[in-house]
């Protein structure tokens, strides 16, 4: 492992999500809107769930549109990495314009899960692109009472690194950002009146690493009935016979309660630190970056579970970052 180099710049992919009615496609379309979103690719999963048909130009063949800033609007009616694969070839033959980012808009009552698992079932194919970040919508008016009887929605909040509080402009509880970061203390929460926010807040043009540690700490909880979250810092310098043996172990015993986890380790060997980045029972590979980012002091993990307490998460990710 210690041979890894630095692969080429890869396409940051968002993920962007919400429960039903909580304003994704009014926030992609005026996403899209801003100059500077050209060379943007669009997966959606239907293209009637799209509110931009006002902003078609032509069609290229059922599947993929292309909008008039530029933009591609390609329909998921398939396996993501097929359909992932498939702009790649046709970008390449000339058969569909440049794009440098994809923006993957979920169905309202989708679990973000599977569609981080993509990434990780398939390296190799998927060898170009990168999570950049998960953005989930959320209803100011309607978000609390989704999430108390909604699975998805709660899953959709955990796994966020931006929140989009929507529909700010009506009467809504005004303990609900509070209610967000107690149950997401890691997440930017951003706020958007009928879409409108700006993409350098939302989108990324670089693969996000990791979370910033919310804590000068030790170690961090977030947690509610189901779902809990944990940050740890942590200061040894590791092998990566540990990396390799530590992230094994914790795939094996734990892969089934665990939403993610993500964080940068010291490893020696390594002047910057390596990137870990995991969903379940698939990590990736974990990858050397060339400097520490601004602001990061340490090595980190941040984990998100359920079915577990903050505590025992804790220890999940102590035994990555403290060998015995």
């Amino acid at each position: 492992m210690s041979s890894l180099v630095h692969a080429s710049p890869k396409i940051p992919v968002t993920v962007l999500t919400g429960f039903l009615g909580s304003g994704k496609t009014t926030l992609l379309r005026h996403l899209l809107a801003h100059p500077g979103m050209e060379e943007t690719a669009v997966i959606v999963n239907e293209f009637g769930a799209v509110g931009l048909d006002h902003h078609l130009l032509e069609s290229s063949n059922e599947d993929t549109l292309l909008l008039d800033n530029g933009c591609l609007c390609c329909g998921l009616r398939g396996d993501l990495v097929e359909t992932l694969l498939s702009l790649l070839e046709r970008r390449e033959r000339g058969e569909v314009p440049a794009f440098r980012r994809v923006v993957i808009e979920t169905t309202g009552l989708a679990d973000p899960v599977p569609v981080l698992q993509t990434f990780r079932t398939d390296p190799l194919r998927l060898s170009l692109y990168e999570i950049g970040g998960l953005v989930t919508c959320f209803d100011a008016v309607n978000g609390l009472s989704s999430l108390e009887r909604h699975g998805e929605a709660e899953r959709q909040l955990a796994l966020a690194d931006t929140v989009v509080l929507t529909k700010t402009d009506l009467p809504y509880d005004a303990g609900t950002a509070a209610e967000i970061a107690r149950r997401n203390g890691r997440a930017r929460i951003l706020s958007a009146v009928e879409g409108r926010v700006d993409p350098g807040e939302v989108l990324v043009d670089a693969p996000a690493v990791a979370a910033t540690p919310a804590t000068g700490g030790h170690g961090h909880h977030h947690h509610h009935d189901r779902i809990v979250s944990s940050t740890v810092t942590g200061r040894t310098m590791l092998s990566w016979d540990h990396v390799r043996r530590a992230v094994a172990e914790l795939v094996e015993a734990h892969g089934d309660r665990l939403l993610r986890v993500k964080g940068l380790l010291a490893v020696e060997g390594q002047d910057g630190p390596v990137a870990v980045d995991g969903v379940q029972h698939l990590f990736h590979r974990p990858r050397p970056l060339e400097a520490w980012p601004e602001g990061i002091g340490g090595p980190f993990l941040v984990g998100i579970a359920e079915g577990t307490t903050p505590q025992e998460l804790e220890g999940w990710l102590r035994a990555v970052l403290e060998p015995a």
